[in-house]
């Protein structure tokens, strides 16, 4: 386990000394100059007071829950990458990474803190700093706010991606989704539209070695049973076997129920103000091909339709955590057409 996570060291601590807004909101605060962030995709850079706490269970409930594997995937990989770094080597540099989680241990703070900054020392970059009087209520603030934790990350992650994808856009791809669909989003130009039809649209790309795709289809909005797992696995399900054959014969794409169970949760920061996003694993029924998946399902409200946006990699026995993260990029860049 510990050969995922890497110590670091350096120059001196920069005490943080401005007052920072409380509970988990988000400031952004303005400077004069925003420099590029870095660091590697997925990556988190942990700041801890002592390598002690990253040992004990500040850090193990931050690995517990911020390194756990990503669900829907064939093999086995953390949601986030995790460094490590002690606060007396917290140089100008390291400022500059787009992910922050700082620890602090304060014997006379009066109360557990939770400080969200976007943007602060970089651009894009989320800094989250948690004070505590003791490990154990770093602890249970951590379990508490985990998710809103990997929700924050991932979406400056997909801000990363999305400021290099905007440069090739507009292209043939993203206008023809435009013409079609009225939605706008951020696609680049190495994808092509493999297949269209009413209420239908295959997108790929395609190299030796991968695929990524997007599928975008939709239906009358009718009910909001249409929002269950079951029917939107149902309907995916309708529209692969109709849309997306396989290399062989008879074949074609479908969802797995049986390897993976599909994994549904509502999502308030798409474009509406609920959608549904799914992950699991497809496969191609009466062949030997499969990979990850990741849908969001929403109500289009200037037709009625219900949509659907499903994409998918395929690498064969290759990390493929970074691909859907791209492909979750482009799904979350979704927005209606004025």
């Amino acid at each position: 386990m510990a050969g995922k996570y890497l110590k670091l060291s350096l120059a001196a601590w920069l005490f943080l000394t401005m007052v920072f807004f409380v509970t988990s909101c988000t400031e952004t605060v303005k400077r004069t100059k925003k420099e590029r962030s870095m660091g590697s995709t997925s990556e988190i850079l942990v700041v801890v007071q002592n390598e002690q706490q990253w040992e004990n269970n500040v850090g193990k409930v931050i690995r517990k829950y911020l390194a756990q594997d990503q669900y829907g995937l064939n093999q086995p990989e953390p949601i986030f990458k995790l460094s490590h770094i002690q606060k007396q080597s917290f140089s100008e540099l390291f400022h500059k990474h787009r992910n922050l989680l700082i620890v602090n241990i304060d014997k006379n703070a009066k109360e557990p803190k939770i400080e969200s900054f976007k943007d602060y020392w970089a651009k894009p970059q989320e800094v989250i700093t948690i004070t505590a009087p003791s490990a154990m209520e770093f602890v249970k603030m951590f379990k508490n706010n985990a998710e809103t934790f990997i929700q924050k990350y991932s979406h400056t992650e997909r801000e990363r991606i999305l400021s290099v994808y905007r440069s090739s856009c507009p292209n043939k791809v993203t206008e023809a989704v435009l013409k079609q669909f009225k939605l706008d989003m951020i696609i680049p130009k190495d994808y092509y539209v493999a297949k269209t039809d009413t209420n239908f649209m295959w997108i790929r790309k395609e190299t030796n070695t991968f695929s990524q795709g997007l599928l975008i289809f939709e239906d009358p909005y009718i009910d909001t049973v249409q929002f269950s797992t079951a029917s939107i696995i149902a309907r995916t399900n309708r529209f692969q076997k109709q849309y997306v054959p396989g290399a062989t014969e008879g074949s074609f794409m479908s969802i797995d129920e049986e390897f993976v169970v599909p994994r549904a949760r509502v999502v308030t920061d798409f474009t509406t103000d609920y959608a549904v996003e799914v992950r699991g694993l497809w496969k191609v029924e009466g062949d030997f091909m499969g990979g990850p998946f990741l849908s969001v399902t929403f109500v289009d409200p200037r037709t009625n339709h219900i949509v659907t946006i499903m994409g998918y990699v395929y690498y064969p026995a290759k990390d493929k955590r970074d691909m859907l993260r791209q492909l979750e990029a482009i799904i979350y860049s979704t927005t209606f057409a004025k």
